[in-house]
């Protein structure tokens, strides 16, 4: 009988697996959706006018697709980001993807406890610039690894 062994954690992929891959494209698409259209009909709404019932809607998706996608996040935390920064792949796009989560989701969290009204002011602008950013970032963090792994795999 064959004894199969336990490759040591180095040795397994840094690459996403299709579920979660997909998950997190998905759940990054419905984020920037839903954030584009509160902050689109937000801003289009008269401030003496009473709020769009679209809101309250576009805010609770959001809120859903932010705690799944901290979830996910949670989930990547060993099997990717520890096991790429151990490999010293992909350090610097890793860093900035992970970063611009992480401020997504501490400004998002402000967006609802924080007082006061210049405060909450910044923290709305913080949210909306990485939140459209993330996206791109992403994009340049999945791109340099594929370009590191295609290298690594023919021995550059």
């Amino acid at each position: 009988m064959k004894r199969r062994t336990r490759l040591h954690p180095l040795h397994h992929s840094t690459r996403l697996d299709d579920f979660r891959r997909r998950a997190l494209y998905a759940l990054i698409a419905v984020l920037v959706a839903s954030g584009a259209a509160w902050l689109f009909v937000h801003l289009k709404t008269a401030e003496d006018a009473m709020p769009s019932p679209l809101e309250p809607w576009m805010m609770k998706i959001h809120g859903a697709a932010a705690m799944l996608t901290i979830y996910l996040a949670g989930t990547m935390l060993y099997g990717h980001m520890v096991n790429a920064w151990r490999r010293r792949r992909n350090r610097s796009t890793g860093c900035v993807a992970a970063a611009t989560i992480l401020l997504l989701a501490l400004s998002g969290y402000g967006l609802y406890y924080f007082g006061g009204e210049e405060l909450r002011r910044a923290t709305e602008w913080l949210h909306w610039i990485f939140g459209f950013a993330a996206p791109p970032l992403l994009w340049w963090h999945i791109s340099r690894g594929r370009r590191s792994m295609l290298r690594y795999m023919h021995g550059e």
